[in-house]
């Protein structure tokens, strides 16, 4: 082995430190930045997380819906409110089941279920609503010029007598 001249450096001992490259290290940490940003971009947008606006946080309760009666129901278009009155006559289809508040269907308030609702409610409503005082809470609508409410839950309709 005299012959060999090869020494093994210890890298410890090198004089000549490898220079760090500079470019590399910042394209580095940019590949790591934009992996933490897709990450959480990517969480956001799957998770639908959103913090709270601050005003969200520091709403009072809204103030209760006014309870109406049915003859009031045109001037409450496209408001939130409770309408009051007697089942005085139902019809029903293969579509739709609509409650009538006066004989005069065509002008007056109906609150109407739609066939896709109908297995929500515990028996026909038809039958069960008839001829009796209820609220119903909505959004009134105008519907071939006149008001309406359209169910889609029984928590929107009580029997009050």
């Amino acid at each position: 082995m005299a012959g060999n001249t090869r020494h093994k450096t210890n890298p410890i001992m090198n004089k000549n430190p490898p220079k760090l490259d500079l470019n590399l290290i910042l394209l580095r940490i940019l590949v790591t930045l934009a992996a933490i940003f897709v990450i959480i971009f990517t969480y956001n947008t799957a998770f639908k997380f959103r913090m709270p606006e601050k005003s969200a946080l520091n709403k009072s309760p809204q103030p209760a819906p006014p309870v109406i009666d049915y003859k009031l129901a045109p001037k409450y278009y496209g408001k939130f409110a409770v309408v009051e009155g007697v089942v005085v006559g139902t019809y029903k289809t293969n579509k739709a089941c609509f409650l009538n508040f006066h004989p005069d269907y065509k002008r007056y308030f109906t609150a109407v279920i739609f066939a896709s609702s109908f297995s929500k409610f515990a028996s026909s409503p038809d039958v069960y609503y008839k001829n009796k005082k209820v609220r119903v809470k909505g959004t009134i609508k105008e519907y071939r010029g006149k008001p309406e409410i359209i169910i889609n839950t029984p928590s929107q309709i009580e029997i009050i007598e």
